[in-house]
């Protein structure tokens, strides 16, 4: 199993314990997205073949500190010319609208995030996507510019198909996370069963978005097969059949060469 976005660097347990977790219950590989300057050293520090890193300015960050965006920027360029370790994708970046972030950051989640649109092409990394209550602006920016030549990743995708037909018309993959295990999340649900085998990818967005199967338990790369069993139910296939699908999928998105 590949875990395509987790923040393991965050969790409350020593994360070397959090990862043994997870490769002792099949999660083989695992992507660590970036959110911020502070965020991108502590996590290099877990880098691993099997543990692979991805830098990028969340629009959280953006929204709560809009005077070091252009430094950071500039951080996360100068990474990307030199990286201190091995980089796999940019992100996650993206647009939030959601009602926590103050609307008078939109303006500057919009340049952030065409930045690192650009950097991403300039790099050939594959973007890692984070779009709250902004799935028209963000669809609109990305029709504007040009993408890397493999476009990445919608994370924790919580929209309808038709929206995630038009990410996957530009190249995306789209992802789930915990929220799909929820029997109640029936669009939600509806939405993972629609989408095509190779555009498939599974996260668990650890230590948030514990699946209620969890609960009250901090989220970690180990629960992974909660969501890959809810959505070989909800698409009526074989959670082998899942795992080994999606763990191509972000393989060949994230890792061509070894994937060859």
């Amino acid at each position: 199993m590949f875990d395509a976005h987790c923040h393991i660097d965050r969790s409350i347990e020593p994360a070397k314990d959090v990862i043994q977790r997870a490769q002792d219950r099949g999660v083989k590989q695992m992507l660590v997205a970036g959110v911020d300057p502070e965020g991108w050293s502590a996590q290099n520090r877990l880098a691993t073949d099997s543990v692979l890193m991805a830098w990028g300015l969340h629009p959280w960050a953006v929204a709560a500190q809009p005077d070091r965006v252009q430094t950071s920027l500039r951080t996360l360029e100068n990474m990307l010319d030199c990286p201190p370790v091995p980089v796999v994708a940019l992100g996650e970046t993206g647009l939030d609208y959601g009602r926590r972030i103050d609307p008078n950051s939109r303006a500057h989640q919009s340049e952030a995030f065409r930045a690192q649109i650009r950097l991403a092409h300039n790099f050939q990394l594959p973007l890692i996507l984070h779009i709250v209550s902004a799935h028209a602006d963000a669809l609109e920016i990305l029709r504007s510019e040009t993408l890397p030549p493999v476009a990445g990743m919608v994370h924790a995708f919580s929209g309808s198909a038709e929206i995630a037909s038009q990410y996957i018309d530009l190249g995306f993959c789209i992802s789930f996370c915990g929220t799909v295990v929820d029997p109640n999340r029936r669009k939600l649900r509806a939405t993972a069963a629609s989408i095509a085998p190779d555009r498939l990818l599974v996260e668990t967005d650890s230590p948030d978005q514990t699946p209620i199967t969890r609960r009250p338990a901090p989220n970690e790369p180990a629960f992974l097969i909660d969501v890959i069993t809810a959505l070989a139910e909800i698409r009526a296939e074989a959670a082998t059949y899942v795992a080994k699908t999606t763990s191509d999928n972000a393989n060949r998105l994230f890792c061509p060469n070894r994937h060859e």
